[in-house]
């Protein structure tokens, strides 16, 4: 009886070493099924057996995890982190302390997100059927935590990194690197330097970090702005521009004929006439499909009269006309990307030639979309689009990092009267608000001082009472 329990005990333990058989969700040959294949193969290397993390990959996750959850446990706030060293993570403690965001524990938050939920959300995508499933999917685990948080803490967190970045040489992973990680310490890129000082100084100072900031800054400002063309609710730009995204996969799998994975009633949701696209006979002929090919195919049907409404919602509302007509993120994105192509020259400098040929033909590209977005107008057709950026009630809105706090500081008790009158009705709702403003366009216009007066600056106390009483008496006399 004995031998037979312990039979039995072997191939329990037999079998749940057995690997687990993963199937896409998606119908074979669709497009879907075949980017699951992928995920499949990820999941595989990171779960050998299909249930436990591959021991390599979970001992680093671990350590990294155990290192900079320092950060956000009170009782280890003050240990030495080995991944930031001293600065840093003084620096991100601080972050994490400030109430009610607590920035600084993204780091936690992330790994153990990785060690807890990764292998439920990469089996969720490959059980995904559908494709509007599959990125329904990505949305909620990813875009809107991800943009949620960027939004609060991504201006935070450059500030901090760039205020202790300099002694980012003092922690112990970079003797680790060195020790256990293979590189090669006497490389030709090296000029000869010690390879940690070389890679402390790269980071420090070689990377771009001031057009890095602007960039980040001015893009954050853009997808973390309300969305104003949507009358109702919050709805943030990043989800517009996650839509439109969703839009042209859309527009793509239909127009370069690969089958896509939709319900059988369902159909596509793009607008069928409008988004499909000459391209099949490039993918047919086994031709590259260059840049040109695929604006003068898009212009084709862009310019069509019944499609303006389509392409304006879908496409050009006013998140797009925010970004488009940013011109110090232009500029940054234009300053960021030539200074990385010398940064990899100078590493690889037999490739130089190359890098050169493509950053300028890659900034041709973005060049060329700018100027066809700011003013995308048709020549032969009487169609164009409004390009007006989302308006904004609050003026700090979407700002994070440096900006916020330049926003907030300009715009604290330093505006004319005028202004501050323009702004005496802020924080009012309901009928409060209807009845400021309505007070407010009667002031305009000479009315009796008294009732006027005590209409439009209804709810109002403090400083914002006194500025509103007297615009409004001036009003009156006017």
């Amino acid at each position: 009886m004995k031998v037979l329990l312990a039979v039995a005990c072997l191939l329990a333990v037999a079998s749940a070493q057995v690997q687990v058989t993963l199937e896409p969700g998606a119908k074979r040959g669709t497009f879907l099924n075949s980017i699951q294949q992928l995920i499949i193969n990820t999941t595989m290397m990171l779960y050998p057996d299909g249930t436990n993390m591959d021991q390599g990959i979970r001992i680093g996750v671990m350590t990294a995890r155990n290192d900079l959850c320092k950060i956000s446990n009170p009782d280890t706030q003050s240990h030495n982190s080995i991944i930031l060293g001293k600065s840093c993570k003084k620096a991100f403690v601080k972050l994490y302390n400030e109430e009610p965001d607590r920035c600084g524990g993204v780091f936690c938050d992330v790994l153990t997100d990785v060690e807890s939920k990764t292998l439920e959300t990469m089996t969720d995508l490959i059980n995904a059927e559908f494709d509007s499933d599959f990125f329904d999917l990505i949305e909620e685990r990813f875009i809107n935590p991800i943009m949620e948080y960027s939004c609060k803490c991504s201006g935070k967190m450059m500030d901090a990194w760039m205020g202790c970045k300099q002694n980012i040489g003092d922690a112990d992973i970079w003797a680790t690197l060195v020790n256990f990680g293979g590189f090669d310490t006497e490389a030709e890129y090296l000029g000869g330097m010690d390879w940690k000082e070389y890679w402390v100084d790269f980071v420090v100072e070689t990377v771009p970090w001031e057009g890095i900031q602007t960039m980040l800054e001015r893009t954050m400002a853009n997808l973390c702005q309300i969305n104003s063309d949507i009358k109702r609710g919050d709805s943030k730009c990043y989800s517009y521009f996650y839509d439109a995204f969703n839009t042209l996969f859309q527009a793509y799998m239909k127009s370069s004929g690969l089958p896509a994975a939709t319900k059988k009633r369902g159909g596509s949701s793009a607008n069928d006439q409008c988004t499909t696209y000459d391209l099949s006979e490039f993918m047919d002929m086994g031709m590259n499909i260059t840049f040109g090919d695929i604006k003068e195919a898009v212009e084709e049907q862009f310019c069509v009269e019944e499609c303006a409404d389509f392409y304006q919602e879908e496409f050009l509302g006013c998140c797009t006309a925010s970004m488009v007509q940013d011109e110090v993120l232009e500029e940054s994105v234009k300053s960021v990307a030539k200074d990385i192509v010398e940064v990899f020259s100078a590493i690889f400098p037999e490739d130089e030639e190359a890098a050169n040929t493509g950053f300028a033909e890659y900034i041709g590209y973005y060049n060329e979309a700018m100027d066809m977005m700011r003013n995308p107008t048709c020549v032969d057709t009487s169609v164009s689009y409004d390009m007006t950026p989302c308006t904004v009630d609050n003026p700090c809105d979407g700002l994070s990092g440096k900006d916020l706090k330049k926003c907030k500081k300009k715009n604290k008790g330093g505006n004319d009267e005028g202004d501050d009158a323009a702004d005496a009705c802020e924080g009012l709702s309901g009928k409060k608000l209807k009845k400021c403003k309505k007070a407010q366009k009667k002031n305009k216009g000479g009315n009796d001082e008294g009732d006027d007066a005590a209409d439009a600056c209804a709810g109002l106390s403090g400083k914002k009472l006194k500025i509103c009483k007297k615009k409004a008496k001036k009003g009156n006399k006017g």
